[in-house]
């Protein structure tokens, strides 16, 4: 029949009927208007069919009538199923009890775990989540969300800058921020600032102490810069002076540059030979031969591969023949006055600080002399100019 699960819900029997009519019974079944389905002959004058649990009331009144004797084989359906549980209720009970113990013991805090907090901020911050409630043994559905925890402990505990809560299964996550407190520099003694080199001011910016230059001033060697002596005269204050002072500085470099060495220019002609590197073996897998240039020059270039930091044992590289031509005197001369500017920012390297600026920069003489130039270069440099004087008494 079509509405088999509902009569599982309800409930049904399968019962025999025996007889020498038994289709007498089943005709007076149906003529009460009773649910009778899946009748099957089992044997001679023996029938089986399922009837609803509610109308097995009517049946025993049928079978007198019909002269038939009803056996019950079969209890099928849900009352039956709630009947055969009710009857092991310890195994039933059991299960619940579990349940619910394994819903209570899930929904428990069992464990708090603090990263990144030193022990003193650690110790606040335990302290700060017990009396939220939170501590092992306790029922999550009585803690504040994490949202509201966070927002609570970064108030509270004022080493911290950040405090983030999670809440992974049965544990409480909390990662800590700490506030780095600068440490303080310790106090200079009173002091000026003095130029350290004859100079024309270029800029400057004082942080601490009375300015006594300007801008455009030409200053010597020891002036005072910046005044640590501050407030009336006759009732100064001595300060630390702390500034930064530029000063314009015209410095003239002289170099010298052998003629004697042979100079070379390229011409543009290259040839390129391809190889890779095994071992100490070169192989040559493209350009195999090269032109015979009468000046050449040689450069090359190797790449090693490594996988996963191991270094392989061969490698790609090229070598570039680039076909030269020696330069005439004149060309020379200026090639070693090119050379000459070089070497002349090279002992300024010597001269003046890392951050020095070169705002301009002329050659203003060069000579030849027994094979080599001598060349006299005019620079004009932006540097740091002011260092710092100690206060003395009477000053």
């Amino acid at each position: 029949m079509k509405n088999q699960w509902l009569h599982k819900v309800t409930g049904y029997v399968r019962i025999k009927i025996t007889g020498a009519y038994p289709e007498m019974f089943i005709n007076r079944c149906i003529d009460q208007k009773l649910m009778i389905w899946n009748i099957n002959h089992v044997g001679k004058d023996v029938l089986v069919c399922s009837v609803l649990l509610d109308e097995v009331k009517y049946l025993r009144q049928l079978a007198r009538v019909s002269d038939c004797k009803i056996n019950f084989i079969e209890r099928r359906g849900f009352p039956f199923f709630i009947r055969k549980l009710w009857k092991r209720n310890g195994l039933l009970f059991g299960g619940v009890g579990f349940l619910f113990l394994l819903y209570m013991l899930s929904n428990m805090v069992w464990g708090v775990e603090i990263e990144g907090a030193s022990p003193q901020v650690e110790h606040e911050l335990r302290q700060a989540v017990t009396e939220l409630g939170i501590r092992n043994g306790a029922f999550q559905f009585r803690i504040p969300p994490p949202e509201e925890i966070q927002s609570i402990v970064t108030d509270e505990i004022m080493n911290a800058t950040w405090i983030g809560v999670t809440r992974k299964g049965t544990t409480y996550h909390f990662q800590v921020v700490e506030k780095e407190l600068a440490e303080r520099e310790p106090e200079e003694a009173p002091g000026h600032l003095v130029a350290t080199r004859k100079a024309v001011i270029y800029d400057l910016f004082v942080e601490e102490g009375r300015a006594n230059v300007e801008r455009n001033q030409v200053v010597e060697k020891g002036d005072l810069l910046v005044s640590g002596l501050i407030g009336k005269e006759g009732e100064e204050l001595k300060v630390s002076a702390k500034g930064t002072v530029l000063g314009e500085i015209w410095f003239e470099a002289g170099v010298t540059v052998p003629l004697s060495q042979t100079l070379y220019a390229a011409t543009g002609e290259r040839y390129r030979t391809h190889y890779l590197h095994i071992g100490n073996v070169k192989l040559p897998f493209w350009g195999w031969n090269p032109p015979e240039y009468v000046n050449n020059k040689k450069e090359i270039f190797e790449s090693s591969w490594s996988i996963f930091g191991l270094q392989l044992p061969f490698y790609y590289g090229y070598r570039d023949l680039l076909e030269t031509y020696e330069i005439e005197v004149e060309e020379a001369i200026e090639e070693a006055i090119e050379i000459g500017k070089k070497t002349g920012k090279d002992k300024l390297s010597k001269e003046f600080s890392e951050d020095a600026e070169i705002t301009g920069e002329k050659v203003l003489h060069h000579e030849v002399e027994d094979g080599k130039v001598k060349v006299i270069i005019h620079y004009r440099i932006v540097d740091e100019i002011a260092e710092k004087q100690p206060i003395i008494q009477g000053d």
